[in-house]
């Protein structure tokens, strides 16, 4: 039974994987083209909700995504979630995502180190790896956005302050 129930969790990942080119649909119904190679053994996906943003927590100053409406901006989010091993590994996970706030207007633009200050850059690690998992700010890297009212184009290249399993991802999101 254990073994039939893996098959099938491994058929549906399999599923869900967004192959580089090829145009696939996310959890929202949305079409999403990933350029980029996903990391070995996972599931890249990406998001585009169109009137969310990220906000600041009153009660601390730790950096991690807090999502709120706001109409005047669209909130991108890129995901790599490594498939788990056969098994019931406590520790047999690891998930990376980038969250990206931009402004809800038409534009096409590129930031650079200090110019990604101007958008809320955010990457998450989420693993069993002693001192480097959690949300950082990304101020080292290379963004480029063409926004439209259907669809963003997203071209980024850059370093987290901790180990990461991609440094550059290209997507289309509708």
């Amino acid at each position: 039974m254990k073994k039939m129930l893996a098959i099938a969790t491994m058929a549906i990942l399999a599923s869900c994987n967004t192959t580089k080119g090829v145009s696939t649909t996310n959890w929202l119904g949305k079409t999403v083209t990933i350029k980029t190679d996903c990391p070995e053994n996972g599931t890249c996906t990406a998001t585009r909700d169109v009137g969310k943003g990220l906000g600041k927590d009153a009660y601390s100053d730790k950096v991690y995504p807090k999502i709120v409406e706001n109409s005047e901006t669209i909130l991108i989010q890129y995901e790599f979630d490594r498939k788990k091993a056969e098994g019931d590994y406590a520790d047999d996970f690891h998930k990376e995502e980038i969250y990206i706030e931009i402004p809800a207007k038409t534009f096409k633009k590129e930031y650079k180190n200090e110019e990604l200050q101007e958008v809320k850059l955010m990457f998450g690690r989420h693993c069993y790896c002693k001192g480097s998992a959690g949300y950082f700010n990304v101020t080292e890297g290379t963004l480029k956005i063409d926004n439209s009212e259907k669809q963003t184009k997203v071209k980024l290249t850059f370093k987290a302050p901790v180990p990461q399993l991609f440094e550059n991802v290209e997507f289309n999101v509708e």
